[in-house]
């Protein structure tokens, strides 16, 4: 997801500030995820199974062949483990490159820069991406030290932290006391949270909240899944504020997005990518998959076909419903299948001779501005030049939900002037004097940016994610022979480059575990 960590931060500030003033302990810290982790887990009741979802077990690892379709982190992460392990294994990618969502611009939109149309940040809680930047030698621009600071604007006037801490303190109590009722009874509270919208939860509470308040809550909606309130489940405001065992909780990297790769996200790509070629044909979109006897045929959109044992599929989600699945799929899964989609999010990144936002937000900054009588022109920027060499810069001029349709409406240049004119009373003097957009929406083997989940999604798929607890998976995204990974069926990591990275590594040790074969040391 990319992020409303700043302003979850201020949310969570105005909790600290209502426990203080009813002498209350101040919250606990917790790893990212743990609630959303937690409410998966008890929705799907994974206590009481061994293990939900699974592999028939084989004997047979010298003649099990596996297909992976999708070559992004969650694909190459699965090849790379099986390749591993010793199991044939090859993967198939629609495009004509790797990486899916995951592409660095090199040199663009300004010469010797590394800028992210696609997947940029990692949380001080991501392991996986942690774990592959240490085994490759891929260093890591470390955004804590640099002082950033975020800046507000509301129809056109600044608003001052300590402001806006004050502001959010109504709906911050309300939100953890629904957190606190969840808490106490996931199986009756998450299923009437999950129902209500986001838009339908603040319009309750709305006398909690002053129209910039309001206006606020809806942009970290659009940045984070990609869609306008009233299509996204109100639970998910209850996450970034939970409750644990009865105790007011802060998540300690509140999606701090601290890090990023020296070189671009891509180079985790080619690192991955590299030693495994002659295991990978590109140009290959999967159309479907049948049972014959006790193996699986795939075909391919360009002719050609493959037989195999089991599949690992890792496209995006809206991509899962074009594979025709020969009726493999229970019911269940078949909806989850057809149902679940890709947030809309787009990117304007907008070179500048100089870093002039440094004043006013210090290195990795970021600025929001909100329009209270609509969706505005834009959520947010970040300076996504932090770390990097020289005196020009790229700022990260970030659109979700309704605001991508008209971004794609109108020229580029027209929509970021407009832009850096709503944020001029934070940050003046902006004036590009180079941009590239993205187009993820538009991009048919994307089509979309990263998960959304729809009121009643959550609670009603809860059984099929992937779900981890101390390095284990204790419920898997399988539907007979067939496994399914990527950051929408993440636990905890939706919308990150980890949440794939995770699921690819659990994929591939559920393969490995019906073989009866174990994980090669990394």
């Amino acid at each position: 997801m990319r992020g409303s960590g700043p302003l979850w931060g201020l949310l969570n500030a105005a909790r600290r500030a209502n426990l203080a003033g009813e002498g209350a302990e101040p919250p606990i810290l917790l790893p990212e995820g743990i609630t959303r982790r937690r409410v998966l887990a008890a929705l799907g009741a994974t206590a009481a199974l061994p293990l939900a979802g699974c592999f028939a077990p084989s004997s047979d690892k010298a003649g099990t062949r596996v297909a992976i379709i999708g070559g992004g982190l969650a694909g190459l992460v699965a090849l790379d483990a099986l390749t591993a392990a010793g199991v044939e294994a090859h993967l198939y990618e629609a495009r004509g490159r790797l990486g899916g969502r995951v592409l660095t611009a090199n040199n663009l939109p300004e010469p010797g820069l590394n800028i992210e149309d696609g997947g940029n940040l990692i949380n001080t809680d991501h392991d996986d991406m942690l774990a592959l930047a240490k085994r490759f030698g891929i260093a890591l621009i470390d955004r804590k030290p640099m002082a950033a600071h975020s800046r507000y604007v509301a129809d056109g006037r600044l608003l001052g932290d300590s402001e806006l801490i004050e502001d959010l303190r109504a709906i911050a109590a309300q939100i953890a006391k629904d957190a606190a009722a969840l808490d106490a009874d996931y199986d009756s509270v998450a299923p009437k949270l999950d129902a209500m919208s986001v838009t339908a939860y603040l319009d309750q509470h709305a006398a909690l909240m002053k129209p910039h308040v309001r206006a606020l809550l809806d942009a970290t909606i659009r940045t984070e899944f990609g869609a306008e309130p009233g299509d996204a489940s109100a639970i998910e405001l209850l996450f970034n504020l939970p409750v644990v065992d009865g105790k007011q909780a802060e998540l300690i990297s509140l999606s701090d997005e601290r890090f990023i790769l020296t070189g671009g996200s891509s180079s985790v790509v080619r690192a991955l990518s590299e030693p495994l070629m002659a295991k990978i044909s590109t140009g290959h979109a999967l159309v479907s998959i049948a049972q014959r006897d006790d193996a699986l045929d795939l075909k391919f959109a360009n002719g050609k076909g493959d037989r195999v044992d089991r599949v690992i599929v890792t496209v995006p989600a809206p991509l899962m419903r074009t594979i025709d699945y020969g009726g493999l799929l229970p019911k269940e899964w078949a909806a989850l299948v057809a149902e679940i989609d890709s947030g809309r999010n787009d990117k304007i990144n907008a070179g500048y001779a100089k870093r002039v936002w440094e004043e006013k937000t210090g290195p990795a900054g970021a600025a929001w501005a909100v329009d209270t009588k609509g969706p505005g022109i834009f959520s947010e920027f970040w300076d996504a030049s932090s770390g990097q060499p020289g005196e020009a810069g790229v700022l990260t001029w970030f659109f979700g939900g309704d605001q991508v349709d008209a971004l794609h409406a109108a020229e580029p240049d027209d929509v970021l002037g407009r832009a850096e004119t709503a944020v001029a009373p934070a940050v003046p003097g902006l004036k590009a004097r180079s941009l590239r957009r993205t187009a993820w929406v538009k991009d048919p083997f994307s089509r979309g940016a990263y998960s959304t989940f729809k009121p009643g999604q959550l609670t009603r798929f809860a059984p099929h994610f992937w779900l981890e607890e101390d390095g284990k998976a204790t419920q898997q995204a399988v539907a007979g022979p067939i496994a399914f990974a990527g950051e929408h069926l993440s636990d905890a990591f939706p919308g990150y480059m980890n949440g794939g990275a995770q699921t690819g590594r659990l994929a591939a040790e559920a393969v490995l575990a019906s073989l009866r074969v174990k994980a090669a040391a990394t």
